[in-house]
């Protein structure tokens, strides 16, 4: 169940995102978890919820998209990977290795 408010993204509109603020469900652990995401044009812009899914069609699609925390600077690239079920899932990956940049950001919900 997503509560984002918006369903798809066109990477054209969007050129370089920044995922800011995360909504994840229980046990929130892994980038698994995270159902929604906020996200701004700008790392200091207005922010917009969507889905975990609309981000991946964005990155699907080409599109830059990264996680940006505005409390201490870091930014990182956010890719999708396949879960052990086959479900896509977005990520930040630094020397090939998964990273929890996503899961630093603030929550919100």
């Amino acid at each position: 169940m997503s509560h984002g408010t918006t369903s798809w993204l066109q990477p054209e509109e969007h050129p370089l995102l920044y995922i800011r603020q995360v909504l994840v469900q229980a046990p929130g652990t892994t980038n698994q978890h995270i159902i929604d995401v906020k996200y701004s044009g700008t790392k200091t812009g207005p922010l917009t919820t969507v889905s975990q899914g609309a981000i991946i069609s964005v990155l699907d699609a080409g599109g830059d998209v990264y996680a940006y925390n505005n409390v201490n600077g870091t930014q990182a690239l956010v890719v999708t990977r396949g879960g052990a079920s086959g479900r896509k899932f977005i990520t930040t990956v630094s020397d090939n290795h998964e990273t929890n940049n996503l899961l630093d950001l603030p929550r919100f919900g």
